[in-house]
């Protein structure tokens, strides 16, 4: 294995552990008082979770407008040209993009399956979602392989959500 290739699995590794972990502990923490013999509407747990994704969906915006800014100030790229110091920001934003639609589809459907007290897992499956995103962010400028942990992070819960709703829909 070559010291990227390292260095990339070491960083998946550590975003494992850590989003079980923080899932864990934040989920553990948690409660938004709802009493577990009380039904409540999909109409309700659909509006909780959309209420959640906003904030992963700030992580595209924050793209965006970051691309927007650079594009604004650098004269090749305001004509659309192809700019070196913007292609990390897009690759970022359509990174984003794909976990965004396959994160979006899994929260939506985990709040229809699991108990009333449980779909603040959502919430805190957003709160993953933008730590991985940010640190995906910040550890693409640093390097190619320093990017893993976010991907990672952001990938690994989405991944345990559609396995979960896999299993419980089987």
């Amino acid at each position: 294995m070559s010291s990227d290739q390292k260095s990339v699995l070491a960083g998946m590794v550590a975003a494992a552990v850590f989003s079980v972990a923080f899932f864990e502990v934040v989920f553990r923490m948690t409660d938004i008082g709802l009493n577990p013999h009380v039904a409540i509407g999909i109409s309700i747990r659909l509006e909780y979770a959309l209420k959640c994704e906003v904030f992963a969906a700030l992580c595209m915006l924050a793209g965006v407008a970051k691309i927007a800014n650079r594009r604004f100030f650098i004269p090749e790229a305001i004509e659309g040209a192809p700019a070196p110091s913007i292609e990390i920001d897009q690759r970022y934003l359509q990174n984003t993009m794909e976990q965004l639609v396959l994160a979006l589809v899994a929260h939506l459907a985990l709040v229809t399956i699991v108990a009333p007290e449980s779909i603040r897992a959502v919430a805190v499956l957003v709160m993953l979602f933008v730590i991985g995103r940010i640190t995906f962010w910040f550890g693409y400028h640093r390097s190619g392989p320093a990017r893993a942990f976010g991907f990672g992070a952001t990938f690994y819960p989405t991944v345990a959500v559609y396995a979960f709703l896999l299993f419980r829909m089987s």
